[in-house]
């Protein structure tokens, strides 16, 4: 009997053993099954990681140096008396005071660099240009000779072109640059003229070319200039271009001489548009992205 029970005391045990694994081995199962289901739910919820924030990259700090083209257009102005003789073959003449007024349109092209020092805000630079011009004025006079006839004469001249190689000295309020200007110019003028008395008429006409820097020649001025954007720059100026009042005189036929002066000082207003290359520019800053 005693063996008969400790045999069945042995099956009793081994059942509990079998029983307790297939506890356990459920038990990671249902684990295992638990955290697959909580996997695929969190990869079905929103995710509440923040997406990369791009800036955009700050505008670059505008600078004046750099090498520029333009056109320009505008006007000129003056206003000159002038002394004149008139003699006419057989010895008789005469002479007076009298004034031209010249107005008229210009235009043309210009270049130049600038460079702004890292001090100051100071800009210096450099500019040539050519203009085409329209600038014109001419007077009548009407005298009488020494025996008692009448004359009457015209007198004018026309500025044909012009240029300048100025220097170029600002100050820069960031997009905004004003600033002085002078140098050199030269300038191509017609002088014309025609003469009238009893038994003699004669007309004629010189163009010279003429240039130099100041006292005597020149070109100085003031001007404003605006970046509109990091390229191109708007501008109005003024200039004072001078060369000054010379004797012209002319022998058309024996025995006779018309001389005047003249001069070439013209107040020039013009606006002009300039591009401005950035080989010498700073470099925009890089886009950045913050995660």
């Amino acid at each position: 009997m005693d063996g008969r029970t400790g045999l069945q005391l042995t099956d009793k045990a081994s059942s509990r053993q079998r029983h307790s694994g297939s506890f356990i081995a459920g038990l990671l199962s249902l684990g295992a099954l638990a955290a697959a289901h909580g996997t695929a739910r969190a990869a079905d919820l929103p995710s509440t990681t923040q997406a990369p924030v791009f800036e955009p990259p700050s505008p670059a700090e505008f600078s004046w140096t750099g090498f520029y083209l333009g056109v320009h257009a505008g006007g000129g102005l003056d206003h000159f008396a002038f002394p004149f003789a008139i003699l006419v073959p057989g010895g008789d003449s005469f002479h007076g005071t009298n004034g031209i007024t010249s107005v008229g349109p210009i235009g043309g092209l210009q270049a130049g660099f600038n460079y702004e020092l890292p001090f100051f805000h100071i800009v210096a630079g450099v500019e040539i240009d050519n203009s085409a011009s329209g600038i014109r004025g001419q007077t009548a006079v009407n005298g009488t000779l020494f025996s008692g006839a009448p004359g009457t004469a015209i007198f004018g001249s026309k500025f044909e072109d012009f240029g300048t190689a100025r220097l170029r000295l600002g100050y820069a309020w960031g997009r905004f640059l004003p600033y002085l200007t002078a140098g050199f110019t030269y300038g191509t003028i017609e002088t014309f003229y025609s003469v009238s008395t009893p038994g003699f008429f004669n007309v004629g006409a010189s163009t010279a070319t003429r240039s130099g820097v100041v006292p005597h020649v020149g070109a100085f001025g003031i001007g404003a200039e605006y970046a509109i954007t990091q390229n191109f720059t708007v501008k109005v100026e003024y200039l004072y271009d001078f060369i000054n009042a010379r004797p012209v005189v002319f022998n058309p036929v024996a025995g006779s001489s018309i001389q005047f002066n003249t001069r070439t000082d013209y107040h020039i207003g013009r606006v002009g548009l300039n591009y401005k290359f950035d080989w010498l520019s700073p470099l925009a800053a890089p886009v950045a992205a913050k995660y």
